[in-house]
């Protein structure tokens, strides 16, 4: 038993089941996950970033907040001199974008805990220690009646067999070490319901579909689970290690994608079945920059993503390239790429997360420190916006603007049509790495590095009418 603090303070409202579509469809799983309860907030949340779009907006009447949770040790971790931002972050900072159903806002943390945390109010219903770091959204949903929560445990480390391949051509490799498991929780209580363990991490964030979860992970495989049992329904190799590419869905054709490492390529896998349809690796690509980026749907038949790429001048440089690219889903071929601009390369360059909105894909760069609008169809830069600071997490869009979190803790407004910056926010708690925002009727969150988990009114991100 993992659980470490009940619930005391939920109210009535929060514990009520509010029931799925009867089929959860694939049509279904993608749209449905933006209706929103009584209480403002969505009824599930079935993978990354809510949708296939990423765009993680849920127009509701949810009021604007204003709150703060702090991760038990953030505080001395910030004071520590010995600790830099990097080590503060692998302690105590949330990894990656939150869930907020029913009421509640699911948070994963480096720390190994998920927190469970009242939306309106920051208060903390219960935690669970899953004895590993925590990388993945959380995804929650009604299965057979039970509300569940569901997350990945892993970490990056190699052991030191599997270290030494890194790079080797053909060598399997699998990272990971530790616990490395899927856990099932009661999204009520944090109660374990089940769990199944892999060999390597589960750092990508599972998408649901059809009853299953659907992911990959460090030890080279793609894997559907029943979200009931946690049995095991398909388990696929893909002669990869995936790290933080979490599957993506494209609903009506049945495909999820996701990127791999070790090789470095991008696979395409039928949904139902777990039969590999298709793997493409992108010239050029460098490091593990196919296997970080997870990749958006467009709606029509493509898979948008960022990569890395690197030619001999430019390793001697120590710069590398950003790269947006579109790929077909039914077929695995590239339908466009285009160089976003070379720049440094980042640490851990793992790439910036597309959101694709009405054709258009917005997205950031590490490389470039730049925010640009795609034609989806084209791959045509629409327009571009430098910043002066990295960002890797998928902006949000709202209306006429764009949201976008970024390294420096300044989450920026701008433009959705020019990319003008319209305002700029920093509430010095701390950066943002590839954590996407999340924004419920009036209010935007996410979590920062250093172990922040913010509620912030949209009027102080400059969005007008959403006080």
């Amino acid at each position: 038993m993992k659980r470490t603090l009940a619930p005391s303070r939920l109210a009535p409202l929060h514990l009520r089941r509010f029931a799925l579509c009867a089929a959860l469809s694939a049509v279904c799983a993608a749209a449905g996950a933006q209706t929103a309860t009584s209480a403002g907030t969505p009824t599930q949340w079935p993978m990354y970033a809510l949708n296939p779009g990423h765009n993680a907006v849920v127009p509701s009447n949810f009021p604007a907040r204003a709150w703060t949770f702090q991760v038990p040790g953030a505080a001395d971790a910030a004071k520590n001199k010995v600790l830099n931002p990097t080590i503060i972050r692998d302690l105590v900072g949330f990894p990656i974008g939150v869930a907020v159903v029913n009421g509640l806002v699911y948070a994963t943390n480096d720390n190994g805990f998920i927190y469970a945390v009242e939306a309106r109010h920051g208060q903390l219903a219960w935690s669970f220690n899953a004895d590993n770091q925590l990388m993945s959204t959380p995804v929650v949903a009604d299965i057979d009646g039970r509300w569940l929560v569901f997350i990945g445990a892993g970490n990056s480390v190699f052991a030191y067999s599997h270290a030494q391949q890194f790079g080797v051509a053909d060598a399997p490799v699998i990272r990971g070490n530790g616990v490395s498991a899927i856990y099932a929780l009661d999204a009520r209580t944090g109660q374990e319901v089940w769990v199944y363990k892999t060999q390597g991490e589960d750092m990508p964030t599972p998408a649901l579909f059809q009853g299953k979860l659907l992911f990959g992970n460090g030890d080279g495989h793609a894997y559907a689970l029943d979200a009931a049992t946690g049995k095991l329904a398909w388990k696929t190799p893909i002669q990869s290690f995936v790290s933080m590419s979490s599957a993506t869905l494209d609903p009506e054709r049945g495909v999820m994608v996701m990127g791999g490492t070790q090789p470095s390529k991008i696979y395409g896998l039928d949904a139902v079945s777990g039969k590999l349809l298709w793997s493409v690796a992108p010239p050029l690509v460098f490091s593990s920059s196919a296997g970080d980026g997870t990749w958006a749907m467009d709606g029509k038949g493509l898979a948008i993503g960022q990569i890395e790429t690197r030619t001999r001048a430019q390793h001697a440089t120590k710069e590398s390239a950003s790269e947006e690219l579109a790929i077909d889903v039914k077929t695995g071929k590239i339908v466009w790429s285009t160089e976003l601009g070379v720049g440094k390369t980042p640490p851990r360059n793992k790439d910036a997360v597309p959101t694709v909105v009405d054709g258009v894909v917005y997205t950031g760069s590490p490389v470039t420190h730049t925010e640009y609008a795609v034609d989806a169809q084209t791959g045509r830069v629409v327009w571009q916006q430098p910043l002066k600071v990295g960002m890797k997490g998928a902006p949000v869009i709202l209306g006429k603007v764009l949201i976008q979190a970024t390294a420096s803790g300044d989450i920026f407004t701008l433009d959705r049509d020019s990319g003008a910056v319209l305002h700029t926010y920093n509430a010095h708690q701390g950066g943002y790495g590839p954590q996407n925002g999340v924004v419920v009727g009036g209010t935007y969150f996410n979590g920062t590095n250093a172990g922040m988990l913010q509620a912030i009114p949209l009027s102080a991100l400059g969005v007008a009418g959403k006080s």
